[in-house]
């Protein structure tokens, strides 16, 4: 149960603090990603205007946590028609931001949000939003159609992203996912189910010959290129299994194409689908969030870790799994 209205007025010692950080030590009831997630509903105003996670408060700043007052946040980029920048003023990446330093941004990436444009794709993407709130990026990397990014995840994926703010930061990030320093946990809600408890998935990556998709290939198969997924069982459902993955490799939807491979393709999708499931459920979405992202500060070395809570609709299904 949400604890009632409440208001803050911040004190002098209290100046600077960030304001998803001021709250996390006033609403204990609470995690830190749910304080996120009520700030950007607008749940929490600062002076009566709606704020950013990662603004910094001032000296008699009042902070009003209104649980009544929340509102579903629209996702434009879950609609059918994918929204164009001809459509109207482009979205604030800060809805977005998990934390925001001078070399890095980490965000959660919405789903169906495109990371970056390319020859045949003409919408929104991630890169247009990040250009608007900081310009200067756009000299950032080795691809102009591609500044500041060093991962990415599916347009239909949610979840933690990093992306370089600097020339310096962006070498640094790039050589940390080369050397694979660089730790990345997804949650997965799957059809069928998994052999084991916890296992590796090591098929070849490559190009399909019949689909414009990717296809798992034998580990020791000429085509294709090495791919290396973890995954742990979670829970397990008739039909169905819930399953924490960590990929020690980035090859393109190698989560989708190793859970199809093993006869387990992820719900929602439907690009990695197979003929027979033993349960015909109709998803909400690509059953598939990126919740876990860690990796070395650039300019300090520090060991950065970053945690999402799943998305509601990994709960709303589990739960009917459960009870039926």
């Amino acid at each position: 149960m949400n604890p009632p209205e409440q208001i803050w007025k911040v004190e002098a010692e209290q100046a600077g603090e960030r304001l998803d950080l001021f709250l996390t030590t006033r609403l204990s009831e609470m995690s830190r990603s749910a304080i996120q997630k009520a700030i950007k509903s607008e749940q929490v105003l600062v002076n009566g205007a709606k704020a950013t996670v990662h603004r910094f408060l001032k000296t008699d700043d009042e902070v009003r946590y209104s649980p009544a007052a929340a509102a579903p946040v629209r996702n434009p980029f879950q609609d059918k028609t994918k929204p164009s920048k001809e459509q109207g003023p482009l979205p604030d990446v800060t809805d977005f931001i998990v934390e925001e330093t001078a070399d890095w941004i980490v965000l959660d990436k919405p789903a169906g949000l495109l990371v970056h444009q390319d020859d045949r794709e003409q919408e929104i993407s991630l890169v247009d939003l990040l250009l608007k709130h900081i310009p200067e990026m756009a000299k950032v990397g080795e691809d102009p159609q591609r500044p500041g990014i060093v991962h990415r995840l599916d347009r239909d994926v949610s979840g933690l992203m990093i992306v370089a703010k600097t020339q310096n930061a962006y070498e640094s990030l790039r050589d940390q996912f080369n050397k694979r320093t660089v730790k990345k946990t997804y949650l997965a809600l799957t059809h069928g189910t998994l052999p084991d408890e916890e296992g590796d998935i090591k098929f070849k990556i490559a190009r399909s010959t019949t689909k414009p998709r990717m296809a798992a290939r034998p580990e020791n198969a000429e085509e294709g290129k090495a791919a290396w997924t973890h995954y742990r069982v979670k829970e397990r459902f008739r039909g169905a299994t819930l399953v924490d993955l960590e990929i020690l490799s980035g090859r393109t939807h190698q989560i989708r194409a190793h859970m199809h491979a093993m006869q387990c393709p992820i719900m929602g999708d439907s690009m990695y689908t197979i003929d027979r499931l033993e349960r015909n459920v109709v998803a909400p979405r690509l059953m598939l969030q990126s919740i876990g992202l860690e990796f070395n500060d650039p300019a300090s070395g520090e060991r950065r870790e970053f945690k999402l809570e799943p998305v509601p609709e990994f709960e709303q299904m589990t739960e009917e799994f459960r009870n039926s």
